[in-house]
């Protein structure tokens, strides 16, 4: 596997080592919350700040947590800009071991560091700084990470972009265990390596793996057809965006009367499939209040009650039985059903600009476009003549003699020519 140490102390006992481990490159807001403080105190780290001056009090406090990730400002999944860490919150045991054998078992990698909260343990793959935009595969990668551990108590709701966790360092006060860290691999990851390593490497030549169609089995599996699960996540990403988009459109006087509750409903649902109920209340709320400031509190409350709902049964691992099959509980619509239920509030000028709600058409057409666009880049793979072709291959022929008479070894010279070793050993067999 394909990872970058990071160049930090292996020290993990105090609150800057596990800050230094998230964040020591920070990008955004991270957020610490002092539980027990008269006033659940919030303390806001931004990039610049004198870091060890500002969290040295929370050395031995109680009941102290930090955020995973970063924000522009708060903790909403609407203000998320640089995804840290994926991570999986065990309750109950502190077995390291039985851990691990659990991802051997699944054949997925060690964890970066573990922490002990006091009852359980909290184990991260650190990511390099990555963009908010990469959440559907961060979350494929969460939802992979705690079925896999599902059997030693890992947390089914802890796997949301805005979770705070306890920081090393501080003190459990159920119990008054020290919450201390344990370097494991160390290891830092791009998003793509590590969605290889547990959701399945990539087709060849298949693009990026922030590519929400793609699909394939995870190396070792028996089931070499299984896809990758959760392109749900993808397609929810692209409509919030959307209604970003078109409530941004209407931001002077606020998204028309009428609908204002379809918007905030669809909002809901979409932020349903990234955020814990705990939290996805206040999501909307400030998401409503920004577009509709006109809008009252208990008018969101209503809207999003049945949304809500759908989303606590899933955080209990409930399912919901159609036509003698289980399904996850909430929300989900069809891009068809949802560009009728806003067709009125879609202007055309957006339809560009649009992902999921675009206009079937539009999206008909952009297909039509790629789709060209790759033929006419394999048709001229083959335009080729038959003499460009010869010469070319001399051209290798000659290069390969000369780097074999500065005492290059086949490999390399097959490395640096972009052929194979057997290629290369005909060229230099081959006479002149």
């Amino acid at each position: 596997m394909a990872i970058a140490s990071a160049q930090l102390s292996l020290d993990l006992s105090q609150p800057i080592n596990h800050h230094e481990k998230l964040h020591r490159a920070a990008h955004g807001t991270v957020l610490y919350w002092e539980a027990l403080k008269d006033d659940h105190r919030w303390t806001k780290i931004q990039p610049g700040d004198p870091v060890e001056k500002l969290i040295a009090g929370f050395s031995g406090g109680a009941d102290t947590y930090l955020t995973v990730n970063e924000f522009y400002g708060w903790r909403h999944v609407r203000q998320l800009k640089s995804l840290r860490a994926c991570y999986v919150d065990v309750d109950g045991t502190d077995n390291l071991d039985e851990a691990l054998d659990a991802l051997r078992t699944a054949r997925l990698p060690v964890p970066s560091f573990v922490v002990f909260s006091g009852r359980g343990m909290h184990l991260y793959w650190i990511l390099q700084p990555t963009p908010a935009s990469a959440i559907p595969v961060w979350q494929r990668i969460q939802d992979t990470l705690v079925r896999a551990l599902a059997s030693i108590k890992a947390d089914p709701a802890a796997r949301d972009c805005v979770r705070v966790l306890r920081l090393v360092g501080t003190t459990n006060s159920k119990n008054g265990q020290e919450v201390r860290g344990v370097v494991l691999t160390d290891a830092v990851w791009t998003l793509h390596e590590l969605a290889d390593e547990v959701l399945g490497a990539r087709e060849a030549k298949r693009g990026k793996v922030y590519d929400l169609a793609a699909a394939g089995a995870r190396k070792g599996r028996s089931n070499k057809n299984k896809k990758w699960a959760g392109t749900i996540y993808g397609w929810w990403y692209l409509v919030y965006r959307d209604l970003v988009a078109i409530s941004d459109y209407h931001w002077f006087g606020g998204v028309p009367p009428g609908y204002r509750d379809r918007v905030l409903f669809i909002m809901s649902v979409a932020l349903s499939w990234y955020t814990h109920p705990d939290t996805l209340y206040d999501e909307i709320l400030a998401t409503a209040k920004s577009y509709t400031p006109s809008l009252e509190e208990r008018e969101i409350a209503k809207t999003m009650a049945p949304v809500l709902k759908r989303a606590e049964m899933h955080a209990a691992g409930e399912r919901l039985a159609y036509n003698g099959k289980l399904y996850d509980p909430r929300y989900n619509y069809s891009a068809e059903g949802l560009r009728e239920y806003l067709a009125d509030i879609i202007p055309a000028e957006l339809h560009n600009q649009l992902r999921a709600l675009a206009p079937a058409e539009v999206i008909l057409q952009r297909k039509k476009e790629r789709d060209a666009g790759r033929d006419r880049v394999a048709e001229g793979r083959y335009k080729q003549s038959r003499a460009d072709y010869l010469q070319a291959a001399e051209n290798k022929m000659v290069s390969a003699r000369l780097l074999k008479a500065q005492g290059k070894t086949a490999k390399e010279i097959a490395e640096e020519l972009g052929v194979s070793r057997m290629t290369v050993s005909r060229y230099l067999q081959e006479e002149v």
